[in-house]
């Protein structure tokens, strides 16, 4: 990898971010409970419709404690609207498990999230990053899409977001500052410019050196 092509990479991203971030709730949180309660929640699911949920949610269980006690039935209704049930279930448990583990706080560790039920690495990234300002990588469906497109990144891997080599890839790619801002800037512009279909290469700052723009969208792309 280039260096000087990493470097414009990140500043074209960051400048492209500083204009066009889109505002939510939990964004600028720093309540590690919050965070863990909205990654669990954009899971495969769209933030627009998070939102609200989300906002009910953490007023009705607004710490560890109260969501540990929460009867099953009442978070499944909270969280109905987005669907897939089985998230209320993974965050009581969790909640559970923090309480009786670790006086309702969550740990500032990354082997310790990852032992929680049903956290793995890029909830507990997450967690470190926006919670504990660690200096970590976020790898999901949409970082490898922009990596592979961009640098020409790619996996053996049936899942390349499980990818070791990925995930290292995208620490080196980790800006000394304002790795924060450049987490979430990878995420929105993969929501609005380099998407999986009809990416708007016409809009988007860095095109002149993107793979996949100079090479053209015939080339196969990894998908999951």
């Amino acid at each position: 990898m280039s260096k000087k092509k990493a470097v414009i990479f990140q500043q074209a991203i960051l400048d492209w971010y500083e204009k066009n971030r889109r505002e939510y709730i939990w964004r600028g949180q720093s309540d590690p409970y919050k965070i863990l309660v909205s990654e669990i929640m954009l899971q495969q699911t769209n933030a627009d419709r998070v939102s609200p949920v989300y906002q009910r949610f953490t007023q009705q269980y607004p710490n560890v404690r109260a969501l540990a006690q929460a009867e099953p039935a009442d978070l499944m209704t909270v969280m109905k609207p987005i669907g897939l049930g089985y998230r209320a279930r993974r965050l009581k448990r969790v909640a559970e498990k923090l309480v009786a583990e670790y006086d309702g706080d969550l740990p500032a560790e990354e082997e310790a999230l990852l032992a929680l039920p049903g956290i793995g690495r890029y909830i507990s990234n997450a967690i470190l990053c926006f919670a504990f300002d660690k200096k970590v990588a976020l790898v999901d469906v949409n970082v490898v899409r922009l990596y592979q497109r961009f640098f020409g990144a790619t996996s053996k891997k049936a899942r390349p977001r499980d990818d070791p080599k990925l995930w290292k890839f995208a620490t080196e790619m980790l800006p000394g500052t304002r790795f924060k801002e450049y987490n979430l800037a990878l995420i929105d512009f993969s929501a609005q410019v380099c998407t999986l279909r009809k990416p708007k290469c016409d809009k988007c700052a860095v095109s002149g050196f993107c793979n996949f723009h100079t090479r053209g969208p015939k080339d196969n792309e990894q998908q999951e």
